[in-house]
């Protein structure tokens, strides 16, 4: 993803009104592509990825804000559930956003956000405490400087 697309993504999250999405002024565009996996886990292949987030590319701007919340993450249950949760709202948000009340869509796509939460906290876990083991890791030293 480049990062005029990522700007993209950023300015549907503020217009959309998306809870959490103050995180993404921390970063610059380019600082956030290199975060963002777009939707499905690191486990899956790149391709694979890009599919699911291709059919499903309304919801990227709140997949945007979840990521960078994993990318940040401190390992708990509670911070872990907290950011699902979130995922789950700004999906309902962002089909509000896209399509009317009348629109079966909107419905649709609330759904989808909810069941791509579900995935998250039924199987997400490990990877959250993975990311925060990561993070909190100091960095290896250049060679050479030791």
């Amino acid at each position: 993803m480049t990062a005029p697309a990522i700007a993209d993504l950023r300015a549907i999250a503020l217009a959309a009104d998306l809870e959490g999405r103050e995180i993404l002024s921390r970063y610059t565009d380019t600082e956030l592509r290199l975060l963002y996996n777009r939707l499905g886990p690191d486990s899956f292949p790149a391709w694979l990825r890009d599919a699911v987030s291709d059919l499903n590319s309304w919801l990227e701007p709140a997949a945007l804000i979840h990521d960078v919340e994993w990318s940040e993450s401190d390992g708990t249950r509670e911070h872990f559930t907290a950011s699902n949760q979130r995922l789950r709202r700004n999906g309902h948000r962002l089909a509000r956003y896209h399509f009317a009340w009348y629109d079966p869509r909107r419905y649709l796509y609330t759904n989808r956000a909810s069941r791509f939460a579900n995935y998250c906290q039924l199987f997400g876990y490990s990877a959250w405490k993975r990311d925060a083991e990561k993070g909190s890791a100091p960095a290896a030293p250049a060679a050479g400087t030791v």
